[in-house]
């Protein structure tokens, strides 16, 4: 079944795979499975028994909508703001919601970040509290670990079906794209030096050191991807020149401190680091293209020789798209 040229990994992924997708779906499963509440409240240092209103998308004054909100009387309100991807929500983001918690009778009040970012990340980024209302950070994949978790402690068929489909819901909004996917994101490379002072060029990069690297995507990140691919694709000298298995990814503020010949940067990059070359069954010129478009290419269209050239494959790869709906 195919929605939005997408085959949906679970029952959840009927809604997409979005922020408010995401907590929906782990909201659910609070509301429907004992076990995953205690996970939940454990993570929160309360009591694993509390009761809990489970809610998501609730409006208030501060024309604010919250991903995810749980009230448990006097002992427990948090607030969860999830974010696709390695970003964590804003310092405003977050004050936005903290008037609901300072009026709030609860003892335990707090603020959750969720995103694909690892904790140690994210506490670099996040402020400690707001007002005394302390701020923990949760990834999709801590959620998953607690659906994972629950699905092993709990004897209930049925809450076990809605745990593995949450877990499959989950497994999208990873560090890591599906590794299934039979496309790769195609980037330009140019031949001129990263540092003018040093021969270390954006093509040896790929070539030599086996890396590359880009800004961490969002809507002030020029259409950089948030989550990372599998495959990766480049093209350079008027060519396209090989895709490659993306082994291992890592995320760092200040490119510099990788490696001293890399730009210096101020902002979250992707780091990868990449599988051998795979290249064209025949030499495959550009066409007429934009040097700089980045696209997202089949995997055979690049290799197989079936294109007479890039902008032939990436013809090919809209007309793909288009018929299946997309």
């Amino acid at each position: 079944m195919l929605i939005r040229n997408s085959t949906p990994a679970s029952c959840f992924g009927l809604a997409g795979c979005d922020e408010n997708a995401g907590t929906a779906a782990f909201g659910w499963c609070l509301d429907h499975v004992p076990a995953l509440r205690q996970e939940l409240l454990t993570a929160l240092a309360c009591d694993p028994k509390t009761e809990l209103v489970v809610a998501s998308q609730v409006f208030a004054e501060d024309r604010g909508f919250t991903d995810l909100e749980l009230i448990s009387g006097t002992v427990l309100h948090a607030i969860f703001e999830a974010k696709l991807g390695w970003r964590v929500p804003t310092r405003g983001q977050l004050e936005r919601y903290l008037p609901r918690l300072l009026r709030s009778p609860a003892q335990v009040k707090v603020l959750v970040s969720v995103s694909a970012a690892d904790s140690t990340w994210a506490r670099r980024h996040l402020p400690r509290d707001l007002d005394g209302v302390p701020i923990i950070h949760l990834s999709w994949s801590d959620l998953q670990a607690m659906a994972q978790r629950a699905h092993n402690a709990t004897r209930s068929p049925i809450d076990r079906v809605w745990l593995t489909q949450l877990i499959h819901h989950l497994q999208e909004y990873g560090m890591t794209s599906n590794v299934f996917d039979s496309r790769a994101y195609v980037v330009s490379l140019n031949r001129s030096r990263i540092q003018p002072s040093d021969p270390l060029t954006w093509i040896d990069v790929v070539v030599e050191q086996g890396k590359y690297f880009h800004p961490v995507g969002g809507s002030d990140r020029s259409g950089w991807p948030v989550i990372p691919p599998s495959y990766i694709g480049f093209r350079y000298l008027s060519e396209f020149r090989s895709v490659h298995f993306i082994e291992r990814v890592d995320v760092t503020d200040h490119l510099h401190e990788v490696d001293p010949r890399w730009p210096e940067t101020s902002v979250p990059n992707f780091v990868y680091t990449l599988g051998p070359a795979m290249t064209p069954a025949k030499p495959m010129p550009l066409g007429a293209i934009h040097p700089s478009m980045r696209n997202w290419v089949a995997l055979d269209l690049l290799l197989s020789g079936k294109a007479s050239d890039y902008k032939d494959a990436i013809d090919r790869m809209r007309e793909r798209v288009q018929l299946q709906g997309g």
